[in-house]
């Protein structure tokens, strides 16, 4: 790469991906949140046996995430470690770009090794699992540094990959992508008339064009419908945004409920401290004219901070953007030293990141409270490879059964699953159990919560689609019985039989309110 000179950086480099790996490894392994953890394990595995997204289940987000996993899955087995690599390794590329992107700024070789440190500490390992937003949300910041870059670095041929990003972000869920895509595109529009670098401005173009022709192409050698391709990642997804942004009774959260004191000051009290400081400085840069490429960095690196902002109030899950601390600081480190303001500026903020670093480590890697396992007591945590080797090295634990008890609940259930030799159904958010057994359980959904948050249900006017996309899983895979395995009441099957057409059932009960089988059967005229 001729825009990263790796003269004495054969230390640092290895560093950092030594330490982006273990510290989302360590993390990844400790405790679950079924609906969230697990959500693209099955379905990695699925694609192997031609069980694809979109086409043969319901998903609204995660397409790029699901074909992630499956390519580890088949480089490196159908296991817990697999799944946990992917993470790792995505925590890694985004932990280097963050330092390339630091080193163009002219940042002191070890000064940017701490932020990047910092930020690989607070990035993946919220989560430590395959999740949908936070590769988003990867993909959309690599962006943010690769523009940065071209703009203070013009190679004409680089600006083709600037798009392959956009695509790899929005496919792994729409937003925040959504909202960066727009910032960058305007800044690049603007560079390439501002600066009549048409030819830039070509390889830009034609990269969308094979982006939308590969697109297409998939669709198309997939055989998965448009209709459904629209419906899924399109319309669906924009009914669920406009209501929580329009703060629609139905919602499962809304904007409104976000706007307090707590959701937009004191959740994001150390991001506001650094952006705002960084807002202060490109004002005092534009009215002193002291303007310079750093003040477009500085604009580029605010607008998408109060874009990934936005997103986040209207998303449904725990903070996952606290990464965005290290680059403010180190962007404003930078500022600091080009207005040549004093150095102990530099190293209260040295201070306050290293302060907030283990803050959140602490709260978010350790304590788990991304999984909501902050109060639960980890001294009961259990070995997970007690349900298959290929669980090896999962810490077993959850915010709502105790472990030993819900690991014995699944080894039978799973055992009873096995024994089981008729063409099946399993709904659930324990997405493990296909790869587990070997088994194409023909899923209908990624997840199952039943206010309109992840599929439509009976009140959303998509509700006949998707009625219609179940009965044809059900027919074309001569599923003969559904099972129903949950967590205490989390998946009721009154809540269920309603996407079944003209299907009766032989309903019975193996565990009260947690596992279920229901037979189809002949319905009495």
């Amino acid at each position: 790469m001729k825009f990263v000179k790796f003269k004495g950086n054969y230390i640092i480099i290895p560093s950092i991906i030594i330490y982006a790996f273990f510290v989302n490894w360590i993390s990844a392994n400790l405790g679950v949140m079924p609906i969230d953890t697990f959500g693209f394990f099955d379905t990695g595995f699925n694609i192997l046996k031609n069980k694809l997204p979109i086409r043969d289940f319901w998903i609204f987000t995660g397409i790029i995430v699901d074909y992630f996993q499956a390519l580890f899955f088949w480089l490196f087995g159908e296991t817990w470690k697999s799944y946990v690599f992917h993470a790792c390794i995505l925590n890694i590329i985004v932990s280097l770009t963050f330092y390339f992107f630091l080193q163009e700024l002219k940042l002191n070789k070890i000064y940017s090794f701490f932020y990047v440190i910092s930020f690989a500490t607070l990035c993946y390992p919220v989560s430590g699992t395959p999740f949908a937003y936070l590769h988003s949300y990867i993909f959309s910041l690599i962006s943010i540094f690769l523009i940065c870059i071209l703009l203070k670095k013009n190679n004409p041929v680089m600006w083709c990959f600037l798009p392959v990003l956009f695509f790899l972000a929005f496919f792994s869920m729409q937003t925040p992508s959504v909202y960066i895509i727009l910032i960058l595109s305007f800044f690049s529009f603007y560079h390439f008339f501002s600066k009549k670098d048409y030819k830039s401005l070509k390889y830009f173009i034609l990269s969308c064009i094979g982006c939308i022709f590969f697109l297409f192409f998939y669709l198309f050698l997939s055989k998965t419908p448009l209709e459904n391709f629209i419906l899924q990642y399109f319309l669906f997804p924009i009914s669920l945004g406009s209501e929580r942004i329009l703060n629609d009774p139905t919602a499962y959260v809304s904007l409104k409920d976000k706007i307090s004191f707590k959701g937009l000051v004191l959740d994001f009290k150390f991001v506001h401290i650094f952006l705002f400081s960084i807002v202060g400085l490109t004002i005092k840069q534009f009215y002193t004219q002291n303007q310079n490429k750093l003040s477009i960095y500085n604009l580029i690196i605010i607008l998408s901070s109060f874009a990934f902002l936005f997103s986040q109030l209207v998303t449904a899950n725990q903070i996952y953007i606290f990464s965005l601390i290290p680059i403010l600081s180190s962007v404003l480190h930078c500022n600091i030293e080009k207005m040549k303001f004093s150095k102990y500026l530099k190293v209260l903020i040295i201070i306050l990141v290293c302060f907030v670093t283990t803050k959140y480590h602490l709260r978010y890697n350790i304590e788990r409270k991304f999984l909501d396992l902050e109060k639960i007591n980890k001294k009961e945590i259990q070995n997970a490879g007690i349900l298959d080797s290929k669980m090896n090295n999962l810490k077993w634990i959850t915010p709502y059964h105790e472990p030993k008890e819900e690991l014995l609940f699944l080894k039978n259930s799973i055992d009873y699953l096995k024994k089981d030799k008729r063409r099946k159904t399993l709904i659930t958010h324990y997405h493990f159990i296909s790869t587990l057994l070997d088994e194409d359980l023909n899923i209908l959904n990624r997840w199952y919560l039943f206010g309109n948050d992840t599929h439509p249900t009976e009140t959303h006017k998509y509700f006949q689609f998707y009625q219609n996309m179940v009965n044809k899983n059900i027919d074309d895979n001569e599923v003969q019985v559904i099972y129903l395995l949950s967590q205490k009441d989390e998946i009721p099957f009154d809540n269920i039989k309603n996407y079944f057409t003209e299907k009766c059932f032989k309903n019975k009960i193996i565990v009260e309110n947690r596992f279920s089988s229901h037979e189809i059967i002949k319905c009495k005229k």
